[in-house]
């Protein structure tokens, strides 16, 4: 990276980016500039254009011609499900791809945010700790494609590439349901209300597997790491917490966060069971003054998902630390940290 450079986040104002654009606006050398199709209120600099609008996502990089590096968060619309749609995936980032090299004389560097699921830990067990150069799963798996088509137009240019593989990112995000924290929280607050036990809802089989997750300004660290090390050209990175731990000794510790007596593993589909406990989300909301409505708060679908995995989930970090990278979070104290986050924040009620 040049001594003074500037960072494009596309997608800047979504959950992945928000914590890059936030910590790349308070590194001192960085100028950084947004882009997503609505500005939002009180944004800086910022560019609106479309990711399927190639004429229009060309002319609004050549208003910025001194972009030195992208970073690339963007999602295709339908969710973040276990098979996302590819030719849309892959159509936004070589629009981007195309209006950076005919728009931006210094262009050097893109990166994009991809994670665990390179590795198919949502289809099922998988070789861990999983490294980066991992034989693939069957696809269909866009963050293949997305690399591919990144590496093959790379070759002989100038510019260079690098990816990040987060695994489960966790961050106070208030209004994004699909989050681990402000989900097992909600959850929490419910059993609490109807005096029930905090009971483990997920297989027991998944009670004393391994696990990690990626604490996002842990991420967002690594990511403009990646931007500046040499060594990280045209190469992907693991990048989680670097610990682990088992639900057996996560739980009772979260339950103690939430002021509730630890209960046993007790497999229900949260979908199901919980699909009914709005009126009394409403009750907790009303009597602590709480911002957001359950479905805002907590994907029951989502901890289906997370609390179900009956198999280690695990990345190796080797590939970074080799490189450089010594960031790394204690994941127990992030759990404790976000909780209050969320409470300060009025979507969980107090303990």
């Amino acid at each position: 990276m040049t001594a003074i450079s500037t960072v494009l986040i596309a997608g800047a104002s979504g959950a992945a980016a928000t914590r890059v654009l936030e910590r790349a606006l308070a590194t001192p050398d960085l100028a950084v500039v947004g882009l997503s199709r609505n500005r939002p209120e009180g944004a800086a600099d910022w560019i609106t254009a479309d990711l399927n609008d190639t004429p229009g996502l060309a002319a609004a990089l050549a208003t910025r011609p001194d972009v030195t590096h992208i970073v690339y968060a963007s999602r295709a619309p339908h969710g973040e499900s276990g098979v996302e749609d590819v030719p849309a995936n892959v159509a936004m980032l070589r629009n981007l791809l195309d209006a950076a090299e005919a728009a931006l004389p210094r262009f050097a560097h893109i990166h994009m945010i991809h994670g665990g699921k390179w590795y198919g830990l949502h289809i099922g067990p998988f070789r861990t700790p999983a490294r980066e150069d991992d034989p693939r799963h069957m696809p269909p798996n866009f963050y293949y494609d997305q690399q591919d088509l990144v590496a093959a137009r790379q070759k002989g240019k100038a510019w260079s590439w690098s990816a990040s593989r987060p695994n489960f990112v966790l961050d106070v995000a208030p209004g994004r349901a699909r989050n681990m924290v402000s989900t097992l929280g909600a959850y929490a607050a419910i059993c609490r209300e109807l005096g029930v036990p905090f009971d483990f809802p997920g297989k027991a089989g998944v009670w004393e597997k391994l696990h990690e997750v990626t604490d996002a300004t842990l991420l967002a660290d690594g990511i403009l790491w990646m931007l500046r090390e040499p060594r990280c050209a045209n190469r992907a990175f693991n990048v989680t917490n670097g610990d682990a731990f088992r639900w057996c000794d996560l739980w009772p510790y979260l339950a103690d966060l939430f002021g509730l007596p630890c209960g046993r593993p007790r497999p229900m589909r949260m979908a199901h069971w919980m699909a009914d406990k709005g009126p009394v989300w409403e009750a907790i909301r009303a009597r602590h003054c709480l911002a957001l409505p359950i479905a805002q708060v907590a994907s029951w679908e989502f901890a289906d998902f997370f609390l179900n995995m009956d198999y280690d989930v695990i990345a190796s970090m080797t590939a970074a630390r080799a490189a450089g990278f010594t960031g790394f979070v204690d994941s127990w104290a992030m759990f404790a940290a976000q909780v209050e986050g969320y409470r300060a924040a009025r979507i969980l009620p107090p303990r």
